[in-house]
């Protein structure tokens, strides 16, 4: 029989060589298992095809290929890469992985981005060049090329490949006659922009920076603006006087529309005085006279300004209802006394009122101000200022 003390030692030693053992085959090595064979052949699109680019109307361009072939199941991730007709991919002018996440056997490139590779490839405005492709898969950080390199033949159009966030001005026929005195326009909405600036007849170029790289844009043959590779400006006539310059990338045309005179309308109909252009976006009128009693002999201190342009009359006042007891700016609050700087920080802001809807309101009273509170019979300094780096608004500057 067995005495205890001895079974315990067999126990011990028996489960010990469980714990070698089990140690033992903890130190085998597991590998991820993988292997693949390259694409075997490009599907689209075809070898020498003409590729027009089309900016206005164009659809996504498919690039497709065979899928490669994983040994053992895994994933398999492909990368798109273009050159130069002599290139030979050690640098490639563009590249991008596939669609899914580089996952799919095909690559969608939108009219904007064959835009950036026919630029990189130096393939001009409105001319034809070729560059070469290829698909590049990869599997746990070993790549394969595909064999097979095609040529593809791309037409860049005439046009604009993507509307700037920013845009400046500047030239011959314009009040900032060089790019180091380019003025900045006011982007109004997604795609345009817009300016108060003296024209004068002469060239004007447009540009969406004013440091390298830059694009610059005119207008065509047919009067639609596009991109220009170099600094050729546009041809525009003008009379010395203030212009509303403006740039719409969604229409491809640029506007001017001359403002031919300013009157600070007190009322709706008697004239405190012309504003004359003065330069950097900003009109002033000098010690005008503030006389509050009406023709018809009680006060009246609401007033806005009336602007002549070449193609017709425009009012330009405040954001309040005819009564001046609400806004038509949803947000802003009414402010109905004279202003004794306690009033909105938008209280001096300039709108086109066309642009205001007012429905049910008397048009001859709606986007009034008020003059400032004890300038009665004094004489003030006005100043519309229609910089582009703000909102466009107005001061009155008491004087005695």
């Amino acid at each position: 029989m067995v005495k205890p003390k001895a079974m315990k030692k067999i126990y011990t030693r028996l489960f010990s060589l469980i714990i070698l053992l089990v140690l033992g085959s903890c130190t085998d090595n597991y590998e991820l298992e993988v292997g693949f064979d390259a694409p075997e052949s490009l599907i689209s699109p075809t070898a020498n095809q003409l590729l027009a680019i089309d900016l206005e109307n164009g659809s996504p361009t498919v690039f497709e290929w065979t899928k490669a072939t994983s040994y053992y199941g895994g994933v398999v991730l492909y990368e798109v890469v273009f050159d130069k007709e002599n290139g030979n991919f050690s640098s490639p002018i563009y590249k991008m992985v596939s669609n899914g996440g580089g996952s799919d056997n095909w690559l969608s490139l939108t009219p904007k981005q064959l835009i950036i590779l026919a630029k990189n490839a130096n393939i001009g405005i409105d001319s034809e060049g070729i560059v070469k492709w290829k698909v590049v898969a990869s599997q746990g950080g070993e790549k394969k090329d595909t064999q097979e390199t095609r040529i593809l033949r791309l037409k860049r159009p005439a046009g604009i490949a993507e509307i700037p966030t920013e845009l400046y001005i500047y030239g011959k026929g314009f009040e900032a006659q060089s790019i180091e005195s380019a003025m900045k326009f006011k982007k109004v909405e997604d795609g345009v922009f817009e300016i108060f600036a003296s024209l004068n007849n002469g060239e004007v170029n447009l540009c969406n920076s004013l440091s390298d790289p830059k694009i610059y844009y005119k207008l065509s043959a047919d009067k639609k603006l596009i991109e220009s590779e170099t600094e050729a400006g546009t041809a525009i006539t003008g009379t010395g006087n203030a212009y509303r310059i403006i740039v719409d990338f969604n229409l491809l045309t640029i506007k001017t529309t001359e403002i031919q005179s300013i009157q600070m309308i007190r009322t709706w109909q008697y004239n405190l005085g012309d504003l004359t252009y003065i330069g950097n976006h900003k009109f002033e009128v000098k010690n005008i006279a503030l006389p509050f009693y009406h023709d018809w002999g009680y006060p009246e201190e609401r007033y806005r300004f009336w602007i002549t342009t070449n193609e017709g009359k425009e009012i330009w006042g405040s954001y309040h209802n005819d009564q001046m007891n609400g806004s038509n700016i949803p947000g802003i609050p009414a402010f109905g006394t004279p202003p004794d700087d306690t009033q909105p920080a938008q209280y001096y802001n300039i709108y086109n009122l066309a642009d205001l809807p007012a429905p049910g309101q008397s048009q001859d009273w709606i986007g009034m101000y008020k003059l400032p509170k004890d300038s009665e019979n004094k004489h003030a300094n006005i100043v519309i200022d229609m910089s582009p780096n703000g909102d466009y608004k107005h001061s009155v500057i008491i004087t005695n």
